[in-house]
């Protein structure tokens, strides 16, 4: 255990009391204090935490001083609720992770899953625990929810108050084992670490009847050690544990989501409306539930923000000043509108040349196409065709002449107003008062529909398939129409 060229006593962490650490070795149970030049001044080693092994300057008439951090096992932590501290130590040097939530309202789906994701970034084996099953009519349902939810977990449900299934446990509390207990207040952590133990160690409050929450109990993290030779770290309850450097922890919690991460048919797909994407077909024919990919996300960028604050910030503040600049444009382009309109009536019909030219500058810039033709290039987001302006037989192109998609950027024609930026799918024809046919498309992400008239090089093919799906495929049997004619 001791490392080589290193001087010291060695000594277990077995709790901290703010700047002072009690710690048991050779001598027994002593405390010690951090030396200031290694840990503060220099900051060569990383601050001890609850499961630590350390080397001390042992000192018989006082407390001794703590020189060195010895190399850990598995680390559990979480960002620090202080601004500007970055990480906050946990525990350390422990097997498994008892990841204890309450079958009571306490039950919550997405906090478990946090929960297992830094039980496996710490290099521990997270174990669910799900106490008071004396109180819960839908425990079994519950419980089918959290083996979904906690993927390649051991899960176990169990009623301290009434001792049923506190014997299942008995695999983890071997000799020599270490455990650390992770749960919100309330939950019955100290009660279970009694019921271990076989005797009252630690004091338990009762918890709120109105809502099921719990006052803190246990408040400094302690480890314990038990007849069996097991010991125990409890931790205060945390309720809004916070990620810190997940991305190992994401990969085993979430092996599923991310199973389809590299199915996609482009390796940059942000998985919103690519063509291809295979998160997005995954969770359409329900392979994959929005739910579960919606925590995902939402953990990865928590775990983002945490490895990366600057950059996410800076992102955040670069979002915010498109959606204002977004909001100026819309306000500037509606004044225009009114001064089109002044500029109109003032002439009775013939409009200021100076004004219009300034409009039309404006439009320009904000890619306005509501009172000008359109004759931008663009690539097909569906099928990748590189389309033109030449050959649509109008001045507005506004789909891909191959496939017949398009993509949802006006809410109203030509104003590029949309935020929702879908894909449309070329759905029915329709034919107009004047005999001009116009494409039905249909917006994958809101549902919107859309009506656009179709360019003179359109997929002749494709337009006619789609105009004769409705027979193609009748509502009613064929044979319908032989009995109907064979009665007439």
């Amino acid at each position: 255990m001791m490392p080589e060229g290193e001087n010291g006593t060695p000594a277990r962490v077995i709790s901290v009391h703010r700047e002072r650490y009690e710690l048991v070795c050779e001598h027994g149970t002593i405390y010690g204090v951090l030396k200031p030049a290694v840990y503060f001044h220099n900051r060569s080693e990383s601050i001890p935490a609850v499961g630590d092994f350390v080397l001390i300057n042992y000192n018989v008439n006082g407390d001794s001083q703590i020189t060195k951090t010895l190399e850990r096992k598995s680390f559990f932590s979480r960002r620090d609720p202080t601004p500007g501290r970055g990480e906050q130590a946990v525990a350390a040097n422990f097997d498994y992770v008892f990841v204890i939530q309450s079958l009571n309202d306490d039950f919550n789906i997405r906090r478990l899953e946090r929960y297992v994701t830094l039980a496996w970034q710490s290099g521990g084996i997270p174990v669910v625990i799900l106490n008071k099953a004396d109180l819960a009519d839908d425990a079994a349902d519950r419980v089918r929810a959290a083996e979904k939810a906690a993927r390649n977990v051991c899960v176990h449900a169990l009623s301290v108050k009434t001792g049923y299934g506190i014997d299942t446990l008995g695999e983890y509390l071997k000799p020599r084992k270490t455990i650390v207990l992770l749960g919100s207040s309330g939950v019955g952590k100290s009660s279970l670490v009694n019921a271990l133990a076989g005797k009252d160690i630690m004091a338990v409050n009762e918890i709120r009847e109105a809502d099921s929450k719990g006052r803190h109990t246990t408040t400094h993290r302690q480890l314990i050690m038990l007849g069996s030779g097991a010991m125990i770290i409890d931790t205060p309850g945390m309720r809004e544990l916070g990620m810190w450097d997940a991305s190992k922890g994401l990969g085993e919690a979430f092996d599923d989501v991310e199973h389809f991460l590299g199915l996609c048919r482009f390796s940059d797909c942000r998985h919103q409306t690519e063509p291809g994407c295979a998160v997005r077909e995954a969770i359409a024919n329900g392979e994959l539930s929005r739910e579960r990919w919606e925590s995902y996300m939402k953990l990865k960028r928590e775990a983002g923000f945490a490895l990366d604050r600057a950059g996410y910030l800076q992102e955040k503040k670069r979002w915010e000043k498109d959606i204002a600049r977004y909001s100026r444009q819309r306000r500037s382009n509606m004044a225009d509108d009114r001064l089109a309109g002044s500029v109109v009536n003032r002439h009775s019909g013939c409009t200021n040349y100076r004004n219009t030219s300034r409009i039309d500058r404006r439009n320009t810039v904000r890619q306005d196409y509501r009172h000008r033709g359109c004759f931008e290039s663009f690539t097909c987001k569906v099928c990748g065709t590189l389309v033109v302006p030449e050959g649509a037989g109008s001045q507005h192109r506004n789909h891909c002449p191959k496939c017949l998609s398009s993509v949802h950027v006006d809410n109203e024609p030509g104003d590029r107003a949309s935020l929702c930026k879908g894909i449309m799918d070329p759905i029915g024809v329709w034919v107009r008062k004047n005999g001009e046919w116009a494409i039905i498309h249909r917006c994958r992400e809101c549902g919107v529909l859309s009506s656009n008239r179709i360019a003179a090089d359109d997929n002749p093919a494709l337009l006619m398939s789609i105009a004769v799906k409705p027979l193609a495929e009748p509502p009613f049997p064929l044979a319908q129409l032989e009995r109907g004619s064979d009665d007439r």
